[in-house]
Formats: C-alpha cells, sequence, structure tokens
C-alpha cells in the first residue's frame, strides 16, 4: 500500500492552509463543537471563516450554538470575519449540480477575502444538497477529487461535512477517499492507524487515551511485522507518559530493528528527555 495515497486522519486542531479534509458525522452537537474549534484558530491566524450551512441555520443559531461550545465568537459574526451561508454554490434543484460554478465560488471567495485583509479563508460546508435530485454520485466523487490540488494551489481550507443519517456507507466511502484528510470525531479523540510499514498516530494522548495507545503500539512492535516509522507528526498533545511508553517498548525491540519516528519539535523534546537517547533502536529527529 502507498502511504503516500491513504487519506490521513488528523484532528480539527491541525487543518493547515490549502488543506481539504472530509468529517462524517451523526452527532450535530459534536460537529458544531468541531466547527467552533476550527473557527477559532482561523479566526486567530487572520483568516476569513465561512459556514456553508443549511436553511437553517441563521447567524442568531450560529452564535448561539458557538457559545454553548466555550466559544463566544458573536462579535466575528458581527464584523464578517465569521460568515454564515445558506444557500449552496453550484447547486440549483432544477438545473443540479454544476462542479464547475461551484470550484470558481471557491477561487472568488479566496481573492475576495485577501482582498479584504484577511490572510486567508477557511470553510466548512454542509453537503447534504448532494442528496438531493439531480447530484450525480460519481460526478460528486470526481468532483471532490479534483478540488485537493485547487486548494492547495489557493490557500482555501476546508471540511466538507457529511451526515452518516443521509448517505450510504457505500458513498461515505468513496468520497472519504477522495479527500487527503478526515477529521476525527470530536475533540480530544485518539487515532492509530496501520499504513505499510508506518504507524500513524493522530489527535491526542492523554490521561483519558493512554491505555489505548499503550496497548496499541504494544502490540504492534510484538509482532513479526513490527512497523518501521512511528509516525507523531499529525499528535495535538502527548504527555511524558506515553513518550516514556515509546522509549520503553523501544528499548525491548531487537538491536537490528531500527524504529524511526517522525514528530515534531516539541515531541522530540519530550521523547529525548524521557531516555530515548539511551536506546538504540530508536532513530529520531524524522520530522
Amino acid at each position: 500500500m502507498d502511504a503516500s495515497s491513504v487519506t490521513r486522519t488528523v484532528s480539527v486542531t491541525r487543518m493547515n492552509s490549502g488543506d481539504h479534509a472530509c468529517l462524517g458525522f451523526d452527532d450535530d452537537e459534536t460537529r458544531w463543537e468541531l466547527r467552533a474549534a476550527y473557527a477559532d484558530i482561523g479566526l486567530s491566524r487572520g483568516e476569513q471563516v465561512v459556514f456553508f450551512t443549511d436553511r437553517a441555520t441563521t447567524p442568531a443559531v450560529a452564535a448561539e450554538q458557538l457559545s454553548a461550545g466555550g466559544f463566544p465568537l458573536g462579535s466575528a459574526l458581527m464584523d464578517g470575519r465569521l460568515v454564515v451561508v445558506n444557500e449552496v454554490p453550484g447547486y440549483d434543484p432544477v438545473t443540479g449540480f454544476d462542479p464547475v460554478e461551484r470550484a470558481a465560488t471557491w477561487m472568488e471567495l479566496t481573492d475576495k477575502a485577501r482582498h479584504d485583509g484577511f490572510s486567508g479563508i477557511r470553510a466548512v460546508g454542509d453537503m447534504g444538497w448532494a442528496t438531493e435530485p439531480g447530484v450525480d454520485q460519481d460526478l460528486l466523487v470526481e468532483y471532490e477529487t479534483g478540488l485537493s490540488p485547487l486548494f492547495a494551489d489557493i490557500g482555501f481550507t476546508a471540511i466538507c461535512e457529511y451526515d452518516r443519517r443521509k448517505f450510504g456507507e457505500g458513498v461515505l466511502d468513496r468520497v472519504r477517499r477522495a479527500h487527503p484528510k478526515q477529521i476525527l470525531g470530536h475533540l480530544g479523540a485518539l487515532d492509530i492507524a496501520r499504513v505499510g510499514a508506518e504507524l500513524r498516530v493522530a489527535g491526542d494522548i492523554d490521561l483519558a487515551t493512554r491505555e489505548e495507545f499503550d496497548s496499541a503500539l504494544a502490540r504492534a512492535l510484538s509482532g513479526p511485522d513490527r512497523p518501521r516509522l512511528l509516525d507523531l507528526s499529525e499528535l495535538c498533545f502527548m504527555d511524558v507518559h506515553a513518550a516514556s511508553t515509546l522509549v520503553r517498548l523501544a528499548g525491548g525491540l531487537p538491536r537490528d530493528h531500527l524504529l524511526a519516528v517522525r514528530s515534531r519539535p516539541e515531541q522530540d523534546r519530550v521523547i529525548r528527555l524521557c531516555g530515548a537517547v539511551d536506546v538504540p533502536q530508536l532513530v529520531l529527529g524524522e520530522g
């Protein structure tokens, strides 16, 4: 399996400029928590944030939902830094879905945001409209696949929200594979995935998830097909306990099995402080 072609799972707080991700959800409260964290980070970076929602979601409703999640962003809604849009670009109930028109909208919005002084733009899009008549699912998947290079080029950051209660699993699987990234289902979650010779870890390792991490890493490193790379670059937080577990388990590897660790500088420092220098099987600095 080509690791570079596999959709990466990331926390909503790890979305960077130009990223294109999907979110499969079945709980509206959790979706608003993710929206709030995503919007808050965008605003802190000087980006304009746009919510493309259903018609029932007015700016007042958005303000209430965001405040309930601990993000009082009413002032951003008032001054245009955060915008709620109830229309669906590129879709008309009569004429159907026009992917060219929809993609052109993202380029226009990006140009306008930068003209208005924003550093960029990030959006969330409720994809419920794609279950309506006139939307060919093959065309939808083709459109989603083609957006990733466009978004990377213009710096448009987007999360496409797919409600599992409306879309069949077959469609969701195809849509998920059409996105380079998929969003963890809730804040503070942990995802551990084996992709070829890599073990990828995303989200948060803390008191709530450390047992899950410890067990998964122990299984991976004790099996006959041990990973050669541990990718921690998508972690939001890693506690000392997790770093100590990594050092301890790596120390039990055969001397000829090297485990490279890809991480950000803050994670690298914690791992080193926990004794990595004394474990020759660990190869740090792969970030």
